[in-house]
């Protein structure tokens, strides 16, 4: 960057280790397991055998704790509040298992957040990447390009619903388990 050079449309990302949920985490990858063996997937972005639940998951009472007694809520609150935005609330929150090849088309959510927090995440299971909303800018020799987070044990990926980001395939054996959720206004 010159001395000339401001960079006037950025979008913001927020990006927290979730440390306090470490011995929970265990008890949510195992109640998704469960529904996952239990229930069909959801037809949203997944593809090619990844696995979503119904986006109601933030009413089960054990992801009822999650939301309300940890960081989600007060994520969610932080963020919105630098926007005018008080006591916003999660919308919906889902489960997505992706196993060996499976991945996430390019999508956007709905409400004024969304994020994802990850449970389990094996080595070469997929990034995610956030699609550079210059559009107009991928023709031209002066552009943005796309931002891909690594996704680690533990992290929770918070952004503007309306920024498109998609997954990539998991090439590992072994399956990648998060949790996606939006946040919106009361």
């Amino acid at each position: 960057m010159n001395d000339h050079e401001v960079n006037i449309f950025p979008t913001p990302i927020w990006g927290y280790v979730l440390s306090s949920e470490k011995y929970q985490a265990e008890d949510y990858l195992e109640k998704i397991l469960e529904l996952h063996s239990a229930e069909p997937s959801a037809n949203k972005s997944n593809a090619g055998g990844g696995w979503q639940s119904q986006d109601n998951l933030h009413e089960e009472p054990l992801f009822k704790e999650f939301v309300n007694n940890t960081l989600i809520k007060s994520i969610g609150q932080t963020i919105l509040k630098d926007y005018g935005i008080e006591n916003p609330v999660v919308q919906s929150m889902w489960a997505n298992v992706n196993g060996k090849h499976s991945f996430n088309y390019q999508h956007t959510h709905e409400g004024c957040l969304s994020g994802v927090f990850y449970l389990q995440v094996p080595k070469n299971s997929g990034r995610l990447i956030f699609v550079n909303p210059n559009i107009r800018s991928d023709i031209h020799t002066i552009r943005s390009k796309n931002y891909p987070i690594d996704p680690q044990h533990l992290a929770c990926i918070v952004f503007p619903s309306w920024l498109e980001h998609y997954v990539e395939p998991n090439t590992s054996e072994e399956n990648r388990v998060s949790i996606s959720f939006n946040i919106g206004m009361l």
